[in-house]
């Protein structure tokens, strides 16, 4: 693991900072947690983290310039295994992580650059939770995330100019697991993602290149639940081949994005409960390659290149007994997407968009949603398989 923090006060000589950063990973990073108690009066709490290459560069008044390349060849696990045989008391929260490369720059009050290139070329990420409950908590979460390459660009009140170039070889998956007596509110997600790039403004222009390659066979993202009684409850599943999220809010977005996903994209979310009282959500979503640019400023250009090869099957499943749900309503949802991309503009400030866009599906697209349940209030229900979906919008003005 690598951590910098700069700082500095800007002015006409100043220079500012650079990190240079080199990472490779050639063994396996195996991170695995057990717990078996039969009750835990106030609250468990476990957390399991598996990371190949981490790294961090900030500054704080200063300029930052991030050179890293980030290499993780071999396998990145990490599993979790909590059982409490009676009751959990206030809580019960399992988080389990597994990351291949992940780096972080960018600084406050000037200009954050640079280059990130990450290589996950090794037999795959792997994040799971096998979770049991023998008796009642009133909280219960269970996660799991599993993401080949992320990268992070952070800059408040300066600009950023940078490159991110990812490529996934291997495959990725998370799964979440649980056997449930009764829980006051619950909450199981599993999230999958090959390769991630988060880029987040605040009063800083943005110029942004990005690369994704997921080659690997799957990104898979599970959710698998037997529950005999709860509150609110939610299931959610969630896999992303190739993913780019750009947040910012001054005048000058621009983002070139090419992604590539050549591997299959599964999400599933197969839920079992007896009964419940209040709102239940069993939601799978899964998508080859997703583009985000919200900009609440003045102008945002996208040029736009995505190309999934990959097939996308996702399956939402809810099932209840005899007397389930009465008095509850119940959503269940399955949506699938080839290539996804979205770039707003601030309409109430003369907003404009510049937008090339070009998308390429070949994968197979399938959604499956199943609902069977007695006694519920109400039930929403929908499925959705897309090839190919973008929207480009100039938002929050009268145009």
């Amino acid at each position: 693991m690598a951590s910098l923090s700069l700082c500095g006060v800007a002015t006409s000589q100043t220079t500012g900072s650079s990190a240079s950063n080199l990472q490779v990973q050639l063994g396996d990073v195996i991170a695995g947690q057990s717990l078996d108690v039969q009750t835990s009066a106030n609250g468990a709490t476990l957390t399991t983290v598996a990371a190949g290459n981490t790294a961090t560069a900030v500054g704080q008044g200063g300029a930052v310039d991030f050179e890293s390349s980030q290499q993780m060849s071999g396998q990145t696990t990490a599993q979790t295994n909590p059982s409490v045989n009676a009751d959990a008391g206030p809580f019960f929260v399992t988080a389990t992580s597994a990351t291949g490369n992940s780096a972080t720059s960018g600084t406050s009050g000037a200009a954050a650059t640079g280059t990130s290139t990450q290589t996950n070329n090794g037999a795959g990420t792997t994040a799971n939770t096998f979770a049991n409950l023998g008796g009642y908590t009133d909280q219960m979460t269970v996660s799991s995330t599993a993401v080949g390459n992320t990268q992070g660009w952070n800059v408040a009140n300066g600009s950023l100019t940078a490159t991110s170039i990812q490529s996934n070889t291997g495959p990725t998956t998370a799964e979440t697991d649980s056997a449930t007596n009764s829980v006051g509110t619950a909450v199981y997600t599993a999230t999958a993602v090959g390769n991630d790039v988060e880029a987040s403004t605040t009063n800083s222009p943005v110029t942004l290149t990005v690369s994704q390659s997921q080659t690997g066979a799957t990104t898979s993202g599970q959710v698998f639940v037997t529950q005999n009684s709860s509150g609110d409850y939610t299931a959610a599943a969630t896999a992303t081949g190739n993913n780019a999220n750009i947040v910012a809010d001054s005048y000058g977005a621009s983002v070139g994005n090419t992604q590539d996903n050549e591997g299959a994209v599964n999400a599933v979310a197969n839920s079992t409960v007896g009964q419940w009282s209040g709102t239940a959500t069993n939601a799978a979503y899964g998508v080859g390659n997703s583009l985000l640019v919200a900009n609440a400023g003045s102008y945002t250009g996208v040029n736009n290149d995505q190309t999934n090869n990959g097939a996308v099957t996702i399956s939402s499943s809810f099932s209840s007994g005899p007397g389930g749900g009465a008095g509850g309503d119940l959503t269940v949802s399955a949506s699938g997407v080839g290539n996804a991309a979205t770039a707003y503009a601030c309409g109430s400030c003369n907003g404009t968009l510049a937008i090339k866009n070009k998308q390429v599906n070949s994968g197979a697209v399938r959604s499956t949603a199943t609902t069977n349940t007695f006694g519920v209030n109400s039930v929403t229900g929908s499925s959705s398989a897309v090839g190919n979906t973008a929207t480009f919008q100039v938002e929050g003005g009268s145009d």
